[in-house]
């Protein structure tokens, strides 16, 4: 866990102050107080979906799927090349992994505190990652900077304390500008497939939220976040994103809003879900226009 004088330094942050603190575990960042872009995205869906996952009872254990360990795979190759041998153990080849072999070699790689992984997962992950350090906007970014730096700040609004970690922030403009990258796998990283991805997962909301927290804490402009995105299948096709005005406008309008739902649910001590009362709902419109059609 965070020490107890960090904790401290978040809980006692000025309304006109923040702090990026380097060095936090992604446990401990993911422990720690403040209200990230995730929970904001939760409280959108019902303050309900959120506090389950913050209030007094545990979730049921959930395994991480294929998908994120790739995407995680790949964070690291992309952003901490020289920490991969440092956290990741590549099994022996050929071995089934419900084997005794095998899993003996994960009892022993744990234990010196590795987490084992396939060479299969291990070329797909470093052909991916190779693909997008060529991209040359990302590679631009890349040449200097910090990676997965945690960020605590309050809003302005309601005095709520926030956070996030931006994957890499770039110094630009002789350091007198940043630009956050953001590493992301996805099935189509075409423009119109990952604008899809853009507001299903919410991530028009995650871009003004981090530029606006890393301005917030280093007092230096951020002029905007990349979005580096890469396919997770063989030619591991990659490009570079930026949002546009409207989207990011519409991602901050959304993040305040998640944010007085938040000050509300605090001052209420309530966290409603969906209508308890009976509903009449309707067909959607898609399923009415493909019978009709």
């Amino acid at each position: 866990m965070l020490p107890s004088e960090q904790i401290e330094v978040l809980a006692g942050l000025d309304v006109d102050e923040g702090v990026c603190i380097d060095g936090v575990s992604n446990a401990d960042y993911h422990a720690a107080p403040g209200l990230s872009v995730s929970g904001a995205k939760r409280l959108l869906v019902t303050p309900y979906h959120y506090h389950a996952l913050t209030g007094e009872r545990t979730a049921p254990p959930k395994a991480p799927t294929a998908g994120m360990v790739n995407g995680t795979l790949v964070h690291c190759l992309v952003l901490e090349p020289d920490e991969f041998g440092l956290r990741y153990v590549v099994g022996p080849e050929g071995v089934e992994p419900r084997s005794k072999v095998w899993k003996d070699f994960c009892a022993q790689a744990l234990a010196a505190g590795f987490e084992v992984i396939t060479s299969m997962m291990y070329e797909r992950a470093k052909g991916q990652a190779e693909a997008l350090r060529k991209l040359p906007a990302v590679a631009e970014l890349l040449a200097e900077g910090v990676a997965e730096q945690s960020v605590w700040w309050r809003d302005t609004a309601h005095g709520l304390l926030l956070k996030c970690r931006p994957d890499w922030r770039a110094p630009v403009g002789n350091g007198n500008g940043i630009v956050l990258l953001d590493v992301k796998t996805a099935t189509d990283a075409s423009a119109e497939g990952f604008a899809s991805a853009c507001g299903k997962f919410g991530y028009y909301m995650q871009d003004p939220w981090y530029c606006d927290g890393v301005q917030r804490a280093t007092g230096i402009e951020v002029h905007g976040m990349v979005f580096g995105v890469v396919e997770s299948e063989f030619p591991y096709a990659c490009a570079a994103y930026m949002l546009s005005d409207e989207a990011r406008r519409e991602g901050r309008e959304a993040a305040a809003r998640a944010r007085s739902t938040y000050a509300a649910c605090i001052t209420r001590g309530e966290w409603p879900g969906y209508p308890q009362d009976i509903q009449v709902i309707d067909l959607p419109r898609w399923f009415r226009a493909n019978t009709q059609a």
